[in-house]
């Protein structure tokens, strides 16, 4: 069917903008899903931020914010669950201070303790690769696990949390299921 000049000429119709849209022109053209995750990532960021810096523990940024890509890019895969982001992220920190305990250190320690740790979150089904990354960090920082753990635990609970607010805000399901 051929193209009559009237549509060729007409004018594209207006789309709807949205809040963020008006601040952002590029948002606009942007899938709303990315848009979302980029808020969301630099919202779960800046509250785990600050958290870690009333602390005094930003160590915990790098493996986290791993997380928070992983949980608001894919919100529907297993490694964006529940108990793959806690999970994962626990048994990796207990692996690494029970190597600690036994008198290992330094980066070859870091090897053994992010393998160990590896096979048992595979093991326990609780699969998260950033999980690896806070097995390292442990490893080569050797901080005290008394104001560590409970930060990680926190850290990664808050991130589950801001995923869930923003899930719902866009009407959307998370987590898929929790354990």
């Amino acid at each position: 069917m051929p193209r009559t000049q009237e549509a060729v000429d007409a004018p594209p119709r207006p789309t709807k903008r949205s809040p963020v849209s008006r601040w952002i022109p590029v948002a606009s053209r942007l899938p709303p899903r990315t848009v979302a995750a980029a808020l969301t990532t630099s919202a779960g960021l800046a509250v785990l931020v600050a958290l870690g810096a009333l602390m005094h523990q930003t160590v915990l940024v790098p493996p986290l914010a791993a997380t928070m890509a992983i949980v608001t890019a894919t919100p529907e895969s297993p490694l964006a669950q529940p108990r793959h982001i806690i999970g994962g992220h626990m048994l990796s920190c207990l692996v690494c201070f029970a190597v600690l305990t036994l008198g290992w250190h330094g980066p070859w320690a870091a090897v053994v303790a992010c393998g160990v740790a590896c096979g048992l979150v595979l093991l326990l089904g609780a699969a998260h690769p950033p999980a690896m990354a806070t097995a390292v960090m442990i490893m080569l920082t050797e901080p005290r696990a008394t104001r560590f753990v409970p930060l990680l635990a926190a850290g990664a609970a808050l991130l589950v949390a801001v995923q869930m607010v923003s899930a719902r805000l866009r009407r959307e399901v998370y987590p898929v299921f929790w354990w």
